[in-house]
């Protein structure tokens, strides 16, 4: 049995999801605000098992309180709420464990503590890279990793040179620092393979509606910014669906995919093509204006394989991808019914 795309097993397993705080929370704000949120409750829950213990100075036990009570106001503006967090909460919060780490690993006593800030390094390594790729995320976690790792070799639990080795040897610190990178570039992976197949036509490779849409408002927002003219076209092919009739639907498939390859093929690496959907392509042209662009499709469909039909335009300042594509279309069945 199937509900919705989902094995019935699978949708029991996640049927926690549909329930509760968690389901306000997911149907009110974004992934990032409920992790982050997720995580401002682990290390609430930490700090106030920090506080059962009895050999605490002053200020951990006030480092604790403020964990406690910062993490439980996150957790209920995005529960209770509904709010969606800004973006610098997510870095003030690598920043904050980044700093609570130095401290416990260079300038506690607290044995547990610092090898609970070690082992947690490489979760917030996957939290950063996720959500603010690589640059951000690589910069950031190298000078954490050097913070953490100098404090670590100044603090108490490394042992002293000549002397006996402590809880927290060379070894234990390279390799914490190894996994820690080892997460990141696997978070890094992962997301870039997730953001390019969700904006990728499974079919063709080209871009789907999602993606084109996103790299076309880029490229207006660029060449608007600096008076650069861009032509945006519309493609639909002549005839598809006795292709599909006929000689059945794999027919259509190799029709749209031996198409595609043409034109990626031969425009150039800044024009942005995409399916929108069925049989319907765009393609986004910078630095090209109708003329030109009109140039480009003749010359496209010289070598097509399959007829299709074409409308291009000239994108005005400051026009949506939106209504750019409604004026290509107007003029792709203007040529259609030539």
């Amino acid at each position: 049995m199937v509900v919705q795309g989902i094995k019935a097993s699978d949708a029991e397993e996640l049927r926690w999801l549909r329930t509760g705080w968690l389901k306000h929370a997911r149907e009110r704000t974004s992934i990032y605000s409920v992790v982050t949120a997720g995580l401002a409750l682990l290390f609430s829950l930490l700090g106030a098992l920090e506080l059962f213990e009895t050999d605490l100075t002053v200020f951990e036990v006030g480092l604790s309180i403020g964990i406690l009570v910062a993490g439980l106001g996150v957790t209920a503006m995005v529960g209770i709420g509904g709010v969606e967090l800004p973006s610098w909460l997510g870095l003030a919060l690598v920043g904050l464990h980044a700093i609570v780490s130095v401290y416990y690993l260079g300038f506690s006593d607290e044995r547990q503590n610092a090898i609970a800030a070690l082992q947690e390094l490489p979760i917030m390594a996957m939290y950063f890279s996720w959500f603010y790729g690589a640059r951000v995320a690589r910069i950031g976690e190298l000078a954490i990793l050097l913070a953490v790792g100098a404090a670590a070799v100044s603090g108490p639990f490394t042992g002293e040179i000549g002397g006996p080795p402590g809880p927290i040897g060379p070894a234990n610190l390279i390799g914490a620092a190894c996994f820690t990178w080892l997460c990141l570039e696997a978070g890094l992976y992962v997301r870039h393979r997730i953001r390019l197949e969700s904006n990728t036509d499974e079919l063709t490779g080209v871009l789907n509606r999602r993606g084109f849409m996103a790299k076309a408002q880029m490229e207006f927002r660029r060449a608007a910014r600096h008076a650069r003219p861009v032509a945006i076209a519309v493609l639909d092919l002549d005839k598809f669906k006795e292709v599909n009739d006929q000689a059945g639907h794999a027919a259509g498939d190799d029709v749209l995919r031996v198409l595609t390859a043409q034109w990626m093929s031969l425009s150039r690496s800044t024009d942005i093509v995409g399916r929108l959907g069925g049989d319907e392509f765009a393609m986004v042209l910078p630095e090209t204006d109708a003329e030109e662009a009109a140039a480009v499709m003749r010359r496209l469909r010289s070598y097509a394989t399959h007829p299709w039909s074409w409308g291009v335009i000239l994108v005005e300042p400051d026009e949506t991808v939106e209504a750019a594509l409604h004026r290509a279309d107007a003029a792709m069945y203007d040529d259609k019914r030539r």
